[in-house]
């Protein structure tokens, strides 16, 4: 027979729940008293109180330093340089070109309205195809004759190969000029002077003509 049993179990447990709430006791009231005493209630009980710690100043942040704005003035208009005068080196002068001279023609006597000379033919010999004939000019004239010339017309086939004591000025429609040389062409008045030819064609006398100035 196990009756008793179960009373003995439901006294064990009664008594373990009496002495588990005998140290609670004792602790609220210790707490209630370190409170009344203004002490902390952790430091009565042995728990140590938490350490204050400051909260952290935030760093001040950095402001960037306004940079002023360029200060532009009212801008000036360039002034634009001067060109320097280029002086390269001087060229050359070209040399005219010579124009090349040829012997001058003694200008033919400008003919005066008095008659001052005169001119005579005078055939001196010929052979077949050509003759040899003398020209005289006389000084008709009060005056001295500077210069002078006798004008002979061509006949046909007639032609001057040669002369001496004058020169031919010009053949002009087979009418040749001659002029005097140059140391016989002053004459005094009554004097007379002469050249020679030699002549192609026929022997034939021109009508010969002269002038002086």
């Amino acid at each position: 027979m196990n009756r008793p049993r179960p009373r003995l179990r439901t006294g064990l447990l009664a008594l373990a729940g009496a002495l588990l709430l005998v140290p609670v006791a004792g602790l609220a009231s210790a707490a209630e008293a370190a409170g009344a005493a203004g002490a902390p209630g952790a430091a009565a009980l042995g728990i140590p109180a938490p350490l204050w710690t400051p909260a952290p100043t935030p760093p001040a942040t950095p402001r960037p330093t306004p940079t002023p704005p360029p200060t532009t003035g009212v801008p000036h208009p360039t002034d634009y340089p001067t060109p320097t005068p280029t002086t390269g080196p001087p060229h050359p002068t070209d040399s005219p070109t010579p124009t090349p001279t040829h012997p001058t023609d003694p200008p033919s006597p400008t003919p005066t309205t008095a008659i001052r000379c005169s001119a005579t033919w005078r055939l001196v010999s010929d052979w077949p195809g050509a003759f040899h004939a003398e020209v005289t000019v006389h000084s008709t004239g009060t005056a001295p004759v500077a210069r002078w010339a006798v004008r002979l017309p061509l006949a046909d086939g007639q032609g001057v190969r040669d002369i001496w004591s004058a020169t031919i000025s010009s053949t002009i429609d087979n009418v040749v000029t001659i002029s005097n040389a140059d140391w016989n062409g002053r004459i005094a008045p009554g004097d007379s002077t002469a050249f020679g030819l030699i002549g192609t064609g026929p022997a034939t006398a021109p009508a010969l003509s002269c002038i002086a100035v």
